[in-house]
């Protein structure tokens, strides 16, 4: 699975503190602030491809952080997000190193 990429968020001047939780369904976002279509469990990728045929979009494969979990899954263990639906790049906000970065969800290519 391809590796995300990782580029400068733009509150370096924010403390990691000031954020919610990073890593996070609450620390993932789109570049142009579209909706995101989040898939998790049993036939993921399944439900991914359908929305993606359904309502447009791209796939983007979670291989940034297993902590980032459905809202309506917090409470199930072992539940992650494997797959988003959006129409922009999604990314998920990160710490390294006392910063906050972006971590960009690598693409899936939906006719596989």
């Amino acid at each position: 699975m391809p590796r995300y990429r990782l580029e400068p968020h733009g509150t370096q001047d924010a403390p990691a503190a000031d954020l919610p939780e990073l890593e996070s369904i609450t620390t993932t976002f789109t570049d142009d602030g579209s909706v995101i279509f989040f898939a998790s469990g049993y036939s993921a990728r399944e439900v991914a491809v359908r929305h993606h045929h359904d309502a447009g979009g791209q796939i983007y494969v979670n291989s940034v952080s297993r902590k980032i979990v459905r809202q309506d899954f917090d409470n199930a263990t072992n539940a992650p997000v494997y797959y988003a639906v959006a129409a922009s790049p999604v990314y998920t906000l990160i710490g390294r190193d006392g910063k906050v970065l972006r971590a960009y969800w690598p693409e899936l290519n939906a006719g596989s």
